[in-house]
């Protein structure tokens, strides 16, 4: 996770609890992490977007710990940053989402990367996501645009380079995006957070790379962050929100959602994995 001095690590012990914290120097404000095998040595290693328009990567060494960070320019202002082959070399890439709107960095598969290439995207977006839009087994992207209230969806050519953005209206200030098969139709759909309207907008995907209207669902106030996962066992995907609170909406598997149940106090960001087993 990101803090105010870099990123930190918190190696699990496999019952749910983690050891103490290790804290390893990134870029200044960093706002988001990702893991991927840059230097393809078989070890995750980190990728952290920084506010100081840089991203750094930290290659790990395989015992908990990494490498001192190495800075990519990315223009101004990096908030988010998503991991993909995007052009079919076997090599991780970077996507990442600043104040002028995508970046893509290609990896040479040795840890360091070509030169940034910027796609334009909607004002100030603030969130970047990964997936397959139009079903052509190339990845894509969708990015959220709080200035617009709307998701930016840039299809992927799979050669490294980007198709022009399309727009897809959402709820007011988009700040995250979370892409999940919501109906259960094979084709990517994206839940998004919208923080002055205090919902979250579902776009079914229609699997050519576009998405119905979008249908919003209230939560608690001020929504940052959504994430996809079964969260009752039943095999449907369901949504997670944090923001003032943390809310929770099972999913019907058709598309729909069951009201927001909400608990707890909010935070900043939401991930779902298996923490304890």
């Amino acid at each position: 996770m990101v803090n105010g001095s870099g990123v930190s690590v918190l190696l699990g012990k496999g019952d749910g609890t983690f050891q103490t914290a290790g804290t390893f120097a990134a870029g200044v404000n960093p706002k988001s992490v990702a893991i991927g095998d840059f230097n393809r040595d078989g070890k995750p290693d980190l990728v952290v977007a920084n506010l100081d328009n840089h991203v750094s990567i930290l290659s790990a060494n395989g015992d908990g710990t990494f490498q001192s960070a190495v800075n990519y320019g990315v223009g101004a202002g990096a908030y988010s940053v998503a991991a993909s082959d995007f052009n079919g070399d076997g090599n991780p890439d970077l996507a990442v989402a600043t104040d002028v709107g995508i970046t893509l960095l290609l990896g040479k598969g040795d840890g360091t990367f070509q030169p940034p290439v910027n796609y334009s995207a909607g004002s100030h977006p603030n969130f970047v996501a990964t997936g397959d839009f139009n079903g052509d087994g190339k990845p894509d992207l969708a990015e959220a645009n709080p200035v617009d209230s709307n998701v930016s969806v840039l299809l992927g050519n799979g050669d490294g380079t980007l198709q022009a953005a399309f727009y897809f209206s959402a709820g007011s200030e988009t700040v995250s995006v979370a892409v999940g098969d919501f109906n259960g139709d094979g084709k990517p759909d994206l839940a998004t957070a919208n923080e002055a309207s205090g919902n979250i907008s579902v776009l079914l995907g229609n699997g050519d790379g576009s998405f119905q209207a979008a249908f919003n669902y209230n939560v608690g106030s001020l929504p940052i962050s959504v994430a996809v996962g079964d969260f009752n066992g039943d095999s449907k995907p369901d949504l997670v929100v944090v923001g003032s609170t943390v809310s929770v909406l099972l999913g019907n598997g058709d598309g729909t959602f069951q009201a927001a149940v909400n608990s707890g106090a909010g935070g900043g960001s939401v991930a779902v994995a298996d923490l304890n087993g």
